[in-house]
């Protein structure tokens, strides 16, 4: 005995309700049985959410019981329903019943069952539910976290924005001005000792200035304040330059006017994706191409390097491709990344919808 029954029973006579609440107190500590005998009874009482099971014979008065279970309305909070037989039916009606939707029928030589059959089917409806409720604080959990990234990811860049902006303005000036000041000191200076120091001391803040452009490209590159096209073609080429590998770019507009963080991820994808073919990919050939069309921003990076096992895309380590999966997700997109055993190719989508800013939006204006 596990807990109060409320059954709603739409007979046709051929049982007596206290029969079959009799059963019922069999597997149950209290039944509450609602029995009708109308359609719209039945239907208006379902429909009211007050049982826990709905019972009905077979056999109604002009209709049968899978009429009854058309009428309803069923969603996956619908409680589970019972059709019982009478003598007279034959397995193509049971059959029938099955097919409805019903979740369960009982022949008459089976009726003993009654209350365990409802008890095992509240138990899986519970269940159910319970899975039901699981999944909803599941996407209500992600849509949270899916939220938390997206700002978490917007506050990193803006941080690496005024990083990049106070090195290039501060540390880059300051620099700068030290420079001017070590050539005034070696042209006015006769001393060649002091010349020779001034000399190590300008090739040393070389290495810092360029160590600080270094680092500003690595925060945030200035050139993508240009766009994400120039911002993509600097990088190739810079690319090209470093490992002389033939890298080909193809765009299908000369510029794109996208919101920050798409432009930002979409650099940072295709940045990652060179990075993978200098370190691990051994390629002579890449290819980069962006399109926006069909209101779709899509950015693939093919090489024709080694390619990835399969055990190797599916490495729940693989923490650079799960960063960028997840910064594609932060600005609604995806990324896939596959590989037919020579090379690799990484593709990011972005649905763009209302993020791209148009030149003929603004020229409509």
């Amino acid at each position: 005995m596990i807990k109060a029954l409320r059954a709603l029973y739409l007979s046709g006579g051929e049982r007596a309700s206290s029969d079959v609440e009799h059963i019922l107190l069999r597997e149950f500590e209290s039944v509450t049985l609602t029995c009708v005998s109308s359609l719209e009874a039945f239907v208006a009482a379902a429909s009211a959410g007050e049982c826990d099971i709905l019972l009905a014979d077979y056999a109604l008065p002009g209709f049968t019981g899978i009429d009854a279970w058309a009428q309803l309305e069923h969603t996956e909070h619908s409680v589970p329903m019972v059709i019982l037989f009478t003598p007279e039916i034959g397995e193509a009606e049971s059959v029938d019943v099955m097919r409805s939707g019903v979740d369960e029928c009982l022949y008459a030589e089976d009726f003993h069952r009654l209350g365990y059959v409802v008890l095992k089917l509240l138990e899986v409806w519970e269940a159910r539910q319970a899975k039901l409720e699981a999944d909803a604080a599941l996407v209500v959990s992600r849509n949270q976290l899916l939220r938390l990234s997206q700002q978490m990811h917007a506050r990193i860049e803006e941080e690496r924005t005024a990083i990049s902006r106070e090195i290039h303005d501060d540390i880059g000036g300051a620099l700068a001005a030290v420079k001017f000041d070590l050539a005034w000191i070696a042209r006015r200076s006769a001393d060649e000792t002091v010349k020779e120091r001034v000399s190590q001391a300008a090739a040393t803040l070389q290495q810092a200035l360029d160590a600080s452009q270094r680092i500003m490209v690595s925060l945030r590159p200035a050139i993508l304040d240009e766009g994400l096209v120039p911002a993509l073609q600097w990088l190739v080429q810079s690319f090209q330059k470093r490992t002389e590998a033939d890298v080909v770019f193809r765009c299908n507009k000369e510029a794109l006017n996208l919101m920050p963080e798409i432009q930002s991820v979409a650099f940072s994808v295709v940045r990652e994706a060179l990075t993978n073919v200098v370190k691990h990919a051994q390629a002579t050939k890449v290819v980069v191409d962006l399109s926006d069309q069909e209101g779709v921003l899509t950015v693939e990076v093919t090489d024709n390097g080694v390619g990835l096992a399969p055990k190797a895309l599916a490495k729940t380590t693989s923490f650079g491709i799960l960063g960028l999966r997840e910064r594609a997700q932060s600005v609604g997109g995806w990324l896939d990344v596959s590989s037919s055993g020579t090379g690799v190719s990484v593709i990011l989508t972005v649905p763009l919808d209302d993020a791209v800013l148009t030149d003929d939006l603004e020229s409509s204006e």
